[in-house]
């Protein structure tokens, strides 16, 4: 299934560059590197392959837009907001998929398949926008509005504002500006509902929060503080890749992608490590998708034909320039990265003096429609003296069944991503879901995601009733930090 998901994906990067009519077999196999018979393994024909990789896009969007924002119908506001920050998300709104789309359905007049697979995407995504429109009208009391022409009006928007990324580089795509519109929009109709979408400065909190208390409730939904957090706590942050046993031989490689880096860890031609920025020198996507593999002696880039060596000098192709290399550490058996060049900041030795044994297992994530902190938050909540905290986002378990390393991965203001690194091999009679994450981690999220639905509804959190454990005061102080630095600019709050 891998070697089909691979053809999927060069198949929609050659209708990104010469449309359906002009994607040919040969195209695609050259993309993917992989020979024409392959296709013919997983495909009838080239048009089934067309119809696979239509039908693939429309899944993600069901997967990474529809269904998170169904999950949020009961809070209207929050849901529309969440809907426009996941419309614009780089994984789905990219350049190379939105020309997809709109490939498709130049097209699809002439092919029912395509019209079939477009229409439903269309249609649900306007049903939802509808229901959410309704609800905010009925909860708000706004009866003189028609949600039908709300709903078309905002459809509308943000369509005007997608097709634009079709004719744009990545680095030239001003997404946030693209959301703010879409969000005054909706402040325009509903007033007061939707001050992100303002373009003047936003109410800063009356009162900073005590070192022992809670955070105020709009920080764990602030678009501009999530764009702090991202510059001034995650970037400087290591963060884990993987473990150094899944790095036996030369070529093996190790990847890793966060909203403020994409990572690759790669053991050389003599046993060495490097730590590279896994992007194309020539458009930042990246050249290694699976997150472990091998390659062969060189880092290739199938769409362009750049190819590197495994430290990530250029060998050959059209644009000149080595890979970014990225600083790399170790904790025990753990491999650690971040991005270049942070400076002095606060680095631990270790998080503990002596390692206990940790094999590599199964790495899984999963989506939280809640913001990290309020994950991070839980972890710190009660101590344990095998739990170790990573600040400002990572917790390595040892009481958990098998040992994990957990990542807390901020995606956007009020929703993240839940990575679990097992290190060990799961006691007879653990319980996990089958394909599922562990009970621990269902009820972690649903604890994070009922908790985030809760915070649309309150102007504050309750004050705490006694003080907070060192490690959460803390975390919580590096939050706060952040709250006065929004005042210096025009966006002050959430």
């Amino acid at each position: 299934m891998r070697q089909r998901q691979r053809l999927i994906d060069a198949c929609i990067s050659a209708l990104h560059l010469y449309g359906p009519s002009r994607t040919t077999v040969e195209k695609v196999v050259a993309i993917a590197d992989l020979s024409p018979g392959i296709v013919r393994f997983y495909f009838d024909s080239k048009d089934a392959m067309l119809v696979a990789s239509l039908a693939h896009l429309a899944a993600e969007f069901e997967q990474r837009v529809l269904g998170p924002i169904a999950r949020l119908k009961d809070t209207p506001v929050r849901a529309l907001e969440q809907l426009v920050e996941l419309y614009f998300d780089p994984e789905i709104a990219s350049p190379r998929k939105v020309s997809v789309w709109y490939s498709f359905w130049g097209e699809a007049s002439s092919r029912q398949e395509y019209q079939d697979i477009c229409g439903k995407k269309d249609e649900d995504f306007a049903a939802l926008v509808r229901e959410l429109v309704g609800a905010l009208i009925a909860q708000t009391g706004a009866l003189h509005l028609d949600a039908d022409a709300v709903s078309l009006g905002l459809i509308g928007v943000l369509e005007v504002l997608w097709q634009g990324i079709a004719f744009q580089s990545e680095s030239a795509i001003d997404r946030e500006s693209a959301r703010r519109r879409s969000l005054a929009y909706l402040g325009s109709v509903f007033p007061g509902m939707f001050p992100s979408g303002s373009t003047g400065a936003r109410p800063t909190p009356q009162r900073e929060p005590r070192a022992d208390g809670p955070l105020p409730a709009w920080v764990y939904g602030s678009a501009p503080l999530f764009a702090l957090e991202r510059e001034q706590l995650l970037r400087p942050a290591w963060q884990v890749v993987g473990h150094a046993d899944e790095l036996a031989a030369a070529g093996d490689y190790l990847t890793a992608s966060w909203p403020w880096e994409r990572a690759l860890i790669v053991r050389g031609a003599r046993g060495e490590l490097h730590a590279l920025r896994n992007a194309c020198r020539r458009q930042p996507h990246a050249l290694l998708e699976a997150r472990a593999g091998h390659v062969a002696g060189k880092l290739q880039c199938a769409a362009h034909g750049i190819a590197y060596d495994l430290a990530g000098r250029h060998l050959a192709g059209a644009t000149p320039g080595n890979l970014t290399a990225l600083e790399l550490k170790r904790q025990g058996p753990l491999l650690l990265v971040r991005s270049p060049a942070q400076g002095a900041t606060a680095d631990r030795e270790s998080i503990m003096r002596s390692w206990p044994k940790l094999v590599p297992g199964r790495v899984a994530a999963w989506p939280a429609a809640a913001d990290w902190k309020l994950i991070v938050e839980q972890w710190l909540e009660e101590p344990s003296p095998r739990r170790f905290f990573l600040p400002p986002n990572q917790l390595l378990d040892l009481d958990a069944d098998p040992p994990r390393l957990l990542q807390a991965v901020p995606e956007a203001p009020g929703r993240s991503r839940l990575v679990q690194f097992e290190l060990g091999v799961a006691r007879r009679g653990s319980r996990r879901g089958r394909g599922g994450p562990p009970r621990s981690i269902e009820e972690q999220i649903a604890l994070a995601e009922s908790t985030q639905a809760g915070l649309a509804a309150l102007p504050a959190l309750p004050p705490a009733s006694a003080g907070a454990a060192p490690e959460l005061a803390a975390f919580r102080q590096s939050i706060a930090a952040l709250l006065p630095l929004l005042a210096a600019g025009p966006d002050t709050g959430g």
